[in-house]
């Protein structure tokens, strides 16, 4: 089945207002130092560029979300989610484990490579982070990266 790709934050949501909870370098590789980030999620207005992509997509193909949030908040993306979503079908969304620390890169890597094994057909990628976006490259997968940004990307160095 061929499927479609894309990100949340800085894709089809604006954190900009959360970029003062981005936490300290030493501490981006503890998913518990990014819960007050996170968890703000819920506040952030709509790129609607983005939005309005992935209702588009939605009625052609389905998407499949792959995002850094951890699992544990699903429900507050969710909720963001409804009423914004236009399409029959809703996208899926891939979360990390909440115990899964590893960059985000090798993250979405995993997660490709898992939808492959599955026998989708990923016909390409919607990315924001330009790691993510060499990586989806190296996998070999068309790739297009938006000029927003999420805010924890822009503080990365």
């Amino acid at each position: 089945m061929k499927i479609i790709v894309m990100d949340l934050d800085g894709v089809i949501c604006d954190s900009s207002h959360r970029a003062h909870l981005v936490p300290p370098e030493d501490q981006r590789h503890c998913n518990e130092a990014w819960h007050p980030f996170v968890a703000e999620c819920v506040n952030d207005a709509p790129i609607n560029a983005g939005l309005t992509m992935l209702n588009a997509l939605l009625c052609t193909f389905p998407v499949f979300i792959i995002t850094s949030r951890q699992e544990n908040f699903s429900q507050q993306t969710g909720q963001w989610l409804e009423g914004r979503i236009c399409g029959r079908q809703a996208p899926e969304i891939i979360y990390r484990s909440n115990d899964d620390h590893r960059p985000p890169a090798e993250f979405k890597r995993h997660a490709v490579r898992d939808l492959r094994a599955q026998g989708y057909e990923i016909l390409f990628a919607i990315d924001d982070d330009p790691q993510i976006v060499e990586m989806y490259h190296h996998e070999k997968i068309a790739t297009f990266q938006p000029v927003t940004r999420c805010s924890s990307v822009v503080l990365t160095p």
